[in-house]
């Protein structure tokens, strides 16, 4: 668990948990357990969150956690957030193993390995094989029924999408003015902080991700609001 979470991933994934089981329950709880543990072991070295990751992640499933017993339409955003969160980490993770190299998302032009924005279609299947897999396991813990579930899956797989679409064009990029590197971080290079090349200087990785989970959880349960689909058990 030590290469799992940073100390400060630790303590933002116990708050998290603890919200989600009081607003969820146990159900809640395994259906975060499957996120977590399949999103860490498609990660190299189980990745080490840090707590602006966790909250990133899962910081809107907990909110929605914690208010549905007020409503089940919240639970569908609960499952959605999470849907979108693992749909762009088994996107990520697996689509970096592809042959082929990625493509902006807005324009098909290729990209080097790890630019924001750019998809495969290996990295694409594997981002609605994310959602689907959160979405089956919400119906399998009567999170869900079918037709909650399929928005589920809708909106973890939208989540994904606003994800490498936001990363292509408001994500902050970063340039060393001395050697041209680029970089998502402005982290010093060649002696020197890099300058803002592109995006939005506070719409970081993390920002991108939170607002992922935002996308996910409103596709889910907004139809569901306007009766357009039956709502998913309390």
């Amino acid at each position: 668990m030590t290469t799992w979470l940073s100390p400060g991933g630790t303590l933002a994934a116990v708050a998290v948990g603890a919200l989600v089981a009081v607003g969820l329950g146990w159900a809640g709880i395994a259906l975060l357990g499957a996120f977590f543990l399949s999103s860490t072991l498609l990660t190299p070295g189980g990745g080490r969150r840090r707590a602006v990751q966790v909250v990133a992640n899962g910081g809107v499933a907990a909110a929605a956690a914690v208010l549905a017993p007020g409503h089940p339409a919240w639970t569908a955003a609960f499952a959605g957030a999470l849907a979108a969160a693992a749909a762009d980490t088994w996107s990520t993770e697996i689509g970096a193993r592809s042959r082929r190299p990625p493509r902006l998302i807005m324009t098909g032009d290729p990209v080097a390995a790890g630019t924001s924005g750019g998809v495969t279609w290996l990295g694409t299947a594997a981002g609605a094989a994310g959602a689907t897999f959160i979405a089956a396991a919400a119906a399998l813990l009567s999170l869900a029924r079918p037709r909650g579930a399929a928005l589920v899956a809708i909106g973890g797989f939208g989540g994904c999408l606003a994800d490498s679409i936001l990363g292509a064009t408001l994500q902050a990029r970063y340039r060393c003015p001395a050697c041209g590197a680029t970089a998502e971080t402005p982290r010093p290079c060649c002696g020197r902080l890099p300058d803002l090349s592109g995006g939005l200087r506070w719409m970081t990785n993390d920002t991108v991700n939170l607002l992922a989970t935002v996308v996910g959880a409103c596709v889910a349960v907004l139809p569901a609001l306007a009766g357009v689909a039956t709502l998913p058990l309390p």
